[in-house]
C-alpha cells in the first residue's frame, strides 16, 4: 500500500492509470521511450522533466489525443487505444496554453465546454457557480475572458478542465504565471480533489510545487523515466545531501579528527578557518536526522558547538542532478 501525506491509504489494486513500455517516435525521434508506471486512485502524481523531454507528450498519449507507437496504456481498466471515447469521460485536462474562448465570457465559456458532457442544465450551472466561487471568479463571471487579467485567465483555464467532475485530471503546467496568493489557492484546491479520492497527474517546473502537492513523482528525460519514487525518497537517495555548517570553538587537530570520522559514503566535511573561528562544513544524505549524532561526536572531542546552519536538501537538486544544468532547447 501506498500512504499519502495525508495518511490516507491508496491500495495498490486501485491502479486508475497503468502506462506499459509506452513508445512514440516524432521524425524519428524518440519523444517517449519506453516508460512505464502505474498511478493509484487519489494520489497527486507528478512528472517532471527538462523542455523537450517528453512530458507534453505523455500527457497527450495518456489523454487519447495521439495514438502510441508502441506499448499499452489502461485507465480505470479500459484499454486507451481500444475503448478512448469511453476513456475520456473518466478525464479533465488542464493544457499549458489557454483553451477558452476570447470574447466569450467566463461563464459561457463554462457553460459552453460543460454541456459537452452534460444535458442536465440545472446541474451544470450549480457546477459552474461552485467552481467560479472556488477560484475566486464568481465576480467576473459575465466578464469577457479577454478582459480578465493573465491570473485570471490561468484560473479560468484550471476549471474549465474541472466543469465535467473527472475522475482523473491532467495538470499540465497549472500554475503558471499566478501570483503567489493564487498559486496557493490552486494548492488547496488540489488537496480538496485528493481528499474526495480524484487522481491527479502534473507536470511542473516549479520544483517547490511538485514536492508540496505530490505523494510520487517521476523524474523524465531524453524520453525515458530516470527516477521515481516519493519525493522525501529522492532526497534522501539523490542529489547534494543536506548542508550542515558548524561553527565550532576547540582544538584545531581534534576537529580534524572529528571531520575525518565523519567521512563516509554518505557524509562529506571539510574545515574553513575565517579570522580566528572554525567552520566545519558537512555535506550528508538526511544530514538533518545526523546533526544529534555529529553534535555528540564534537562534545565527545571536547569541542564547542557555537552555531550551525542548516540548508534543507531540496528537490530541485535532485532534479538538477539527474538532468544537468545545461539549457535545452
Amino acid at each position: 500500500m501506498i500512504k499519502t501525506r495525508e495518511n490516507d491509504i491508496i491500495e495498490q489494486n486501485k491502479v486508475v492509470i497503468d502506462v506499459r513500455n509506452l513508445k512514440k517516435y516524432y521524425n524519428g525521434i524518440k519523444a517517449v521511450d519506453g516508460i512505464s508506471f502505474k498511478i493509484y486512485q487519489g494520489e497527486c502524481f507528478g512528472f517532471l522533466g527538462p523542455n523537450g523531454a517528453g512530458k507534453t507528450t505523455t500527457i497527450n498519449l495518456l489523454s487519447c489525443y495521439l495514438k502510441p507507437d508502441s506499448g499499452d496504456i489502461f485507465i480505470m481498466d479500459l484499454d486507451v487505444k481500444k475503448e478512448p471515447s469511453k476513456v475520456k469521460q473518466f478525464l479533465g485536462i488542464v493544457p499549458q496554453e489557454n483553451i477558452f474562448f476570447e470574447e466569450l465570457s467566463v461563464y459561457e465559456n463554462l457553460m459552453f465546454f460543460g454541456k459537452m458532457y452534460s444535458n442536465d442544465k440545472e446541474k451544470l450551472k450549480n457546477r459552474i457557480n461552485f467552481l467560479m466561487k472556488k477560484v475566486g471568479l464568481e465576480e467576473n463571471s459575465r466578464t469577457k475572458a479577454a478582459k480578465l487579467s493573465g491570473g485570471m485567465k490561468r484560473r479560468l483555464n484550471l476549471i474549465l478542465g474541472l466543469v465535467n467532475d473527472p475522475e482523473i485530471l491532467f495538470l499540465d503546467e497549472p500554475t503558471t504565471g499566478l501570483d503567489p496568493q493564487s498559486r496557493r489557492l490552486v494548492w488547496d484546491y488540489i488537496f480538496e480533489l485528493k481528499k474526495r479520492k480524484k487522481t491527479i497527474f502534473l507536470t511542473t517546473h516549479y520544483m517547490e510545487e511538485a514536492d508540496f502537492l505530490s505523494d510520487r513523482l517521476a523524474i523524465i528525460d531524453y524520453g525515458k523515466i530516470i527516477a521515481e519514487g516519493t519525493p522525501e525518497k529522492l532526497k534522501e537517495t539523490i542529489g547534494k545531501g543536506d548542508l550542515l555548517n558548524f561553527k565550532v570553538e576547540g582544538n584545531k587537530s581534534n576537529i580534524l579528527k572529528v571531520i575525518h570520522s565523519l567521512d563516509s559514503e554518505e557524509v562529506s566535511a571539510s574545515l574553513d578557518e575565517i579570522e580566528g573561528d572554525f567552520l566545519v562544513k558537512i555535506k550528508a544524505l538526511d544530514g538533518i536526522g545526523k546533526i544529534g549524532d555529529i553534535i555528540s561526536c564534537f562534545i565527545d572531542n571536547k569541542i564547542k558547538v557555537l552555531d550551525i546552519d542548516v540548508k534543507r536538501n531540496s528537490l530541485e537538486n535532485v532534479f538538477l542532478t539527474l538532468t544537468g544544468r545545461s539549457l535545452r532547447n
